[in-house]
């Protein structure tokens, strides 16, 4: 049976979710042979990760709160899902809360850095998808429906033999972490130190260009984990790519760059993302 991972908050987005469960799964199940899948709040984050990989698609809803936050990547959980996803280059569909349109409780609405890491997360869903926006649960879910033919259809059709996902990489810090509040983050950080503040992307932008200076920055702190005798040249692009968020991409060229097996670029490139967002929050607080 064909599995569709939907990720999103858990519960500021409780009666979207039970819609989707109550209604959506009975059209799925009639019409592709799919039920929807998602992890629960206690769900541990190698599971998590583990659904989303053996799922044929992948849903993410966004509304105004930002979750838990993973402490050793510095990601919150909804985007630890969304980027294992695209890592493995599973069909993605994206939902942002119609901030206008949609009744929204106080409680459920996140302020302070929360919501800045929120605001910066829909900005670059924004960049990288054809995002949709709902007003209410039954929109969501009667969108989702009509959606999902895009991408479930291909792989109704697709031949057997499907050319496997890169193999899973296990890297420590991710599947024991321990899961802090946004606001116990935000206790610890302070205004970004601009000479290595979280790039912004551009619109439709495939890398974020590096100045010598800020590559040789970047190189300085990822060096202990890469390749022995690794060129500048493929080493500045694929920090380029991964600072994009152009995950996979950043993975292959640095297996071409180093002539190594794309499994262990894979996990080369997830040990410099988690570098360079320590190195980040270090300059956030002076260290």
């Amino acid at each position: 049976m064909t599995t569709v991972f939907v990720s999103s908050t858990p519960f500021d987005l409780a009666v979207h979710r039970k819609r989707l469960s109550e209604e959506f799964t009975r059209e799925a199940a009639a019409y592709f042979g799919a039920t929807l899948t998602s992890a629960l709040p206690e769900t541990p984050i190698e599971d998590r990760l583990r659904l989303v990989r053996s799922a044929k698609a992948y849903i993410g809803v966004f509304g105004m709160v930002f979750g838990d936050v993973d402490a050793s990547t510095g990601k919150s959980l909804i985007q630890l899902e969304y980027l294992e996803a695209q890592l493995y280059c599973i069909p993605t569909l994206i939902y942002l809360i119609d901030e206008d349109e949609h009744p929204i409780l106080p409680k459920n609405v996140d302020t302070g850095i929360a919501a800045q890491w929120l605001a910066d997360f829909k900005a670059q869903l924004s960049q990288s998808h054809d995002v949709r926006f709902f007003d209410s649960p039954d929109d969501l879910v009667a969108k989702i429906h009509n959606d999902l033919h895009r991408v479930l259809s291909p792989v109704k059709k697709a031949a057997p033999a499907a050319v496997p996902a890169p193999a899973p990489v296990t890297v420590a810090p991710v599947t024991v972490a321990a899961v802090v509040t946004p606001q116990a983050q935000a206790a610890s950080l302070s205004t970004a130190a601009p000479e290595v503040a979280a790039p912004a992307v551009k619109k439709n932008a495939q890398r974020y260009l590096l100045t010598e200076p800020r590559f040789a920055f970047f190189k300085s702190k990822v060096l202990p984990v890469l390749p022995p005798d690794f060129d500048d040249a493929p080493l500045k692009d694929a920090l380029e790519l991964l600072l994009a968020s152009n995950t996979l991409a950043a993975a292959s060229s640095l297996a071409r760059g180093a002539t190594i097996p794309l499994e262990d670029a894979v996990e080369v490139i997830r040990k410099m993302e988690l570098i360079i967002i320590d190195t980040i929050y270090k300059q956030k607080n002076g260290g």
